[in-house]
């Protein structure tokens, strides 16, 4: 009976067996078996809708789909694939809420909607995207802690959908999660015999498993002593034994910790194996990864190697300006001045950031052409502008991430009231969509400034993966364009002083 209400009960995590699951053969065979159900007292009561398929934008991301699709279709196996990710989707179902006169239902959520990618053996695939974007859900599907809505996963050609074949999959898979799930009580030595054992692996091989583990994260000096005297780095690399104990064909991680050893570990692990890495830091992305997939509301934006995604996505090169800091007040505004009247006038470009003491622009690479001229001149003119250092970098991964992710909130920022609030230098606070990049002031005409004034946004991430302002440039005349005075200057005339206005050119 035990036995029979573990595998039916529902509760927060993991799926449920169907009410007869003992009546079918595979069960005992462990052959069969095609579907799970999700767990849930009244399950059969939901009718949760399928997520409409839809045209990805981006080429590449549907060039990815297409080969899933067409081997899938042919019934095509290739040895090299250890997970292949079908068209998955998860829908979590509105709540019911009872008031005393009507029963009413929130929204669905769709979570994942319809993910396609193949992940073959020795990849470490990076998985990026704001919070809420599907990431955990996803890596949840395929772990089976969550059951997936439609779709389906073959991970060593075992199907998520099949309880049968979850049972294998879990068997060949290790799980780095974010945060560390140790007992205080137990040793290093300990927690990877207790896993050694979950996962099934023979009794014999365990004892040289355990010692392999624990080289590889270097904590066989700490082999007996207690969790609870471990540091930080200690417990992360632990959890990194553990997910790789037993030779897992597949590792999920999430925020590993970000040290040179460690990554050297994760780095040597591919071999044999395929790797899915969640992480809010660009830098370990860029520097682990062999591909990259970017998700935004439930969707793969992009896909592709590092390089690629700078190419395609990266907003153009960066080029840092420092003034020198023993120049006075007046005097550094006058440089900074003449500095953005330089870039204006040969690049057509205006300040991406800008601080007292530093400029920074992004060149457009429709303007690579004619950077030798432009910083040829600027380099003669240094003294001129009081510039102490110039810096050219390349585009960020970060870069990449924040205009793949901007683009995704602006699109239903709209329909889900998805604001934040600006505060200007003045002190002045402007609810701004979020995402957004050129935002005009309201009431900002004078008969000094007959276009009014404008801000630049600078986007980041919080310490959650969540879009949030880090910063905006300094308040300047807009551009004056043909079709200006009819479309913007009643706004900016008037308008609504607590709503900033969304320029777009």
């Amino acid at each position: 009976m035990a036995i029979y209400l573990d595998n039916r009960i529902p509760n927060s995590y993991g799926v449920r067996k169907s009410t007869f699951y003992f009546l079918n053969p595979g069960y005992w065979t462990g052959k069969g078996g095609n579907t799970i159900e999700e767990g849930g007292i009244f399950s059969f009561l939901r009718s949760i809708p399928q997520v409409q398929p839809k045209t990805p934008d981006d080429e590449d991301v549907l060039e990815e789909e297409n080969i899933v699709k067409r081997q899938v279709k042919e019934d095509l196996v290739d040895p090299d694939v250890v997970v292949q990710i079908r068209g998955l989707t998860k829908t979590y179902p509105g709540k019911i809420e009872i008031g005393c006169c009507k029963c009413t239902r929130k929204s669905h959520f769709h979570a994942v909607k319809g993910l396609w990618v193949n992940i073959p053996k020795g990849q470490l695939f990076c998985l990026l995207g704001p919070n809420g974007a599907g990431k955990t859900t996803t890596i949840n599907c395929l772990t089976g802690i969550s059951p997936a809505t439609g779709g389906d996963a073959l991970v060593h050609g075992h199907s998520i959908r099949s309880s049968v074949g979850m049972s294998s999959i879990q068997k060949l898979i290790g799980v780095c999660p974010q945060f560390d799930v140790l007992w205080d009580a137990l040793s290093a030595e300990e927690h990877l015999y207790l896993f050694a054992n979950i996962k099934g692996m023979p009794v014999a091989s365990i004892k040289l498993a355990v010692e392999k583990s624990l080289a590889e994260v270097k904590l066989t000096y700490a082999a007996k002593g207690r969790a609870s005297g471990y540091s930080g780095g200690m417990k992360r690399c632990l959890s990194l034994a553990i997910a790789l104990i037993g030779d897992p064909k597949l590792t999920t991680g999430t925020d590993p910790i970000n040290r040179k050893h460690v990554w050297d570990i994760i780095d040597n692990a591919k071999k044999g194996r395929a790797i899915i890495l969640t992480t809010h830091s660009m830098e370990e992305a860029d520097i682990l990864s062999d591909r990259i997939g970017i998700v935004a509301k439930g969707t793969l934006r992009c896909i592709g190697n590092s390089m690629q995604l700078k190419s395609k996505f990266g907003s153009g090169l960066i080029t840092n300006v420092s003034f020198s800091e023993t120049n006075t007040t007046d005097a550094a505004e006058s440089c900074r001045l003449a500095l953005r009247k330089f870039f204006k006038h040969h690049l057509n470009v205006m300040p991406k950031e800008e601080t007292k003491y530093f400029i920074s622009y992004v060149i457009p690479r429709k303007e690579e052409r004619n950077l030798r001229k432009f910083f040829t001149e600027l380099k003669e003119r240094k003294k001129e502008f009081g510039i102490s250092d110039i810096q050219l970098n390349l585009t960020t991964l970060e870069d990449v991430f924040l205009n793949v992710a901007k683009k995704a909130a602006l699109e239903n920022a709209a329909d889900e009231n998805n604001m934040t609030t600006l505060v200007l230098e003045s002190g002045k606070s402007l609810l701004i969509p979020v995402g957004v990049e050129k935002i005009g002031i309201p009431g900002s005409v004078t008969p000094q400034n007959l276009s009014g004034l404008m801000v630049v946004v600078h986007w980041g991430q919080d310490s959650d993966g969540n879009l949030c302002i880090t910063g905006h440039s300094a308040e300047m005349p807009i551009p004056v364009r043909d079709d200006f005075s009819s479309s913007l200057a009643p706004s900016l005339l008037k308008g609504n002083p607590g709503h900033g206005i969304v320029l777009d050119f």
